[in-house]
């Protein structure tokens, strides 16, 4: 094949974009995202931004370059854990008491820096954490020893 290019990466260092369609996504602890649907390009700069990836049935991610490790017809391994899918998984206090589940994300604009998360318990209702009081996030998140918990109750007032 002849080959025409004017920058240092050569024919035999790229890889064909179509053989990224279908690979599985691995996040930094080793989960599976999902798949990958679509990759998208910038058409002004000509260069690939990101890939579109389906979790589910009907959940679809952008996930951006700048997230990834590997990008290979083998698979995409990410450098990140995203924080959009921590949605539904238990917070728990420093004690190890399960103070409720994840019921949505506040992040830093649409990158994967999070300000706080709300969640929510049938005794406790919802409230609001801020990322001040996050020791780790993992499959769980784990609230750092001075996070003081909204006391239980079976008769809240509106508020």
């Amino acid at each position: 094949m002849e080959e025409v290019f004017d920058k240092t990466t050569s024919f035999d260092e790229t890889i064909n974009i179509r053989k990224i369609i279908g690979v599985r996504v691995i996040s930094e602890n080793g989960h599976t995202i999902g798949r990958v649907t679509q990759a998208r390009i910038n058409p002004n700069t000509k260069s690939f931004e990101g890939v579109v990836v389906r979790k589910g049935l009907f959940r679809k991610i952008y996930i951006g370059k700048n997230y990834f490790e590997t990008l290979s017809p083998e698979g995409v391994i990410l450098v990140i854990e995203p924080s959009i899918l921590l949605k539904g998984e238990k917070v728990i206090a420093y004690d190890g008491e399960v103070i409720g589940k994840v019921k949505s994300i506040d992040r830093v604009g649409k990158t994967n820096t999070i300000k706080s998360i709300t969640v929510h318990s049938f005794l406790r209702g919802s409230f609001s954490i801020s990322v001040d009081y996050i020791k780790s996030i993992a499959k769980n998140i784990l609230l750092k020893e001075n996070y003081n918990a909204p006391k239980k109750s079976l008769w809240r007032r509106a508020r």
